[in-house]
């Protein structure tokens, strides 16, 4: 049995000199030990098998069998291998392929030594959590009866930081509660800087990290107990207090919770990462709607299309993507029908621009859709909660559609799939 305290590496690179530098990088890292070197991706595949790496670092880029090809081939056979892919490029397409394929991590050459470090631990953590609940954690656990009602999950993402996903996200589930008087709940998916405690003025102890910390005790029970109820009743689920605790929050961690909280809630909305990594991938696979905003910037608009390139290699439905211009203002000089017509792709609702109102209702910790229910970006989120509650009656809306009146209370109290695709 190989020393399970030290991280075991393969090398995978087709320049020698590549090899012996990535080498003597690692020689003196008493918790990093190189199994093995490999010139080819054929080679790659082979010595995976036979040594069963924890972490391989592989060039894209080589003859015979590219890092693309030689990833997957690799997850194929060692499944719990952690991929770092390497190249000296650093387009977002080399990302893209990437991630696609199933690696973890993507270093651009030269890659410094404190890069290297924190890259080759970091996806060891994923490895282990991932061991550890996957064998502590069986799926049957979290399954429901066959005929239990299922929730919608809705992801609020956008590829670009900045275009508003968690104010979206807290007025949408309050919006979904006046509009339904359903059970929402609202879920804090950026572990590492989430904010909606902020936004929503909610301060409590308990935050995902308690679930990640049980998941093998993960139910109905534990799952209230952590919850913080909103002035709203919308139920929140907090992010961690700090980066180091959020970093322990897995991919798989995520899909249980959701999962679950799929068959507690009407309504799961879920402020979501902008990115392609492990976590945000697994809350837009688990979704039901993604409410994909895009503000009339260009590196927004071109991080767009590419996301919308990706939920097509996804298999995505079509339906699946709802594209909502947040932040609308006519005056930003670029015409939506534009937009549309490059990214090959309808914008269904657009927010209207209140950078001054939201402002004021961040800071005083009260969604916008309570403190100024009929200012016209209310409105349409309203509308837009109202878009996704018809959803499957085939109902439409328009935009900036008066909000309707709350219901009288009822008596009664993606890269998830993506990775795994070879």
């Amino acid at each position: 049995m190989p020393d399970q305290s030290e991280i075991r590496v393969l090398i995978v690179d087709d320049i020698t000199e590549t090899r012996d530098n990535l080498e003597k990088l690692l020689f003196f890292e008493k918790d990093i030990k190189v199994v093995a070197k490999a010139g080819t991706g054929r080679e790659a595949v082979a010595m995976a098998k036979q040594h069963q790496p924890d972490v391989v670092l592989m060039d894209i880029n080589m003859p015979d069998m590219d890092g693309i090809a030689a990833t997957e081939a690799i997850l194929s056979q060692v499944p719990t291998v952690q991929v770092i892919m390497m190249s000296v490029q650093g387009e977002q397409d080399y990302l893209r392929r990437s991630m696609l394929a199933g690696a973890r991590e993507f270093l651009t050459k030269p890659i410094s030594a404190e890069e290297l470090y924190h890259a080759i631990r970091h996806v060891y953590r994923l490895q282990t959590t991932q061991r550890r609940y996957t064998t502590s954690a069986p799926a049957e656990q979290f399954m429901g009866e066959a005929n239990s009602p299922q929730g919608q999950i809705i992801a609020v993402f956008s590829p670009k930081g900045g275009a508003g996903t968690s104010v979206v996200s807290a007025n949408l589930a309050v919006a979904l509660r006046q509009l339904t008087n359903k059970k929402v709940a609202l879920v804090d998916g950026n572990v590492i800087f989430g904010d909606l405690g902020v936004i929503m003025n909610l301060v409590s102890t308990k935050t995902i990290s308690d679930l990640a910390n049980r998941i093998s005790e993960l139910d109905r029970e534990l799952l209230n107990d952590v919850l913080t109820t909103h002035t709203s009743q919308v139920k929140v689920l907090l992010a961690p207090p700090n980066p180091q605790t959020g970093e322990l929050v897995t991919s798989d961690h995520l899909r249980a919770i959701l999962e679950l909280m799929r068959k507690e809630f009407d309504y799961v909305v879920v402020d979501t990462q902008s990115s392609f990594q492990d976590r945000a991938l697994a809350v837009l696979d688990l979704a039901d709607r993604i409410v994909t905003l895009m503000t009339l910037e260009m590196p927004c608009i071109k991080n767009i299309k590419l996301f919308l390139e990706v939920a097509e290699l996804l298999e995505y439905p079509p339906e699946k993507t709802l594209l909502v211009l947040n932040k609308a203002d006519s005056r930003l000089g670029i015409r939506v029908e534009n937009v549309e017509e490059n990214i090959q792709h309808k914008v269904a609702l657009q927010i209207g621009n209140a950078a001054h109102e939201m402002s004021l209702s961040i800071n005083q910790g009260v969604p916008l859709v309570i403190e100024k229910r009929n200012h016209q970006t209310s409105k349409d989120i309203f509308a837009l909660a109202n878009l996704i509650s018809n959803a499957r009656g085939g109902a439409t809306v328009k935009a900036g559609a008066p909000s309707p009146e709350p219901k009288a209370p009822e008596s009664r109290g993606l890269f998830g799939r993506l990775l795994t695709k070879r």
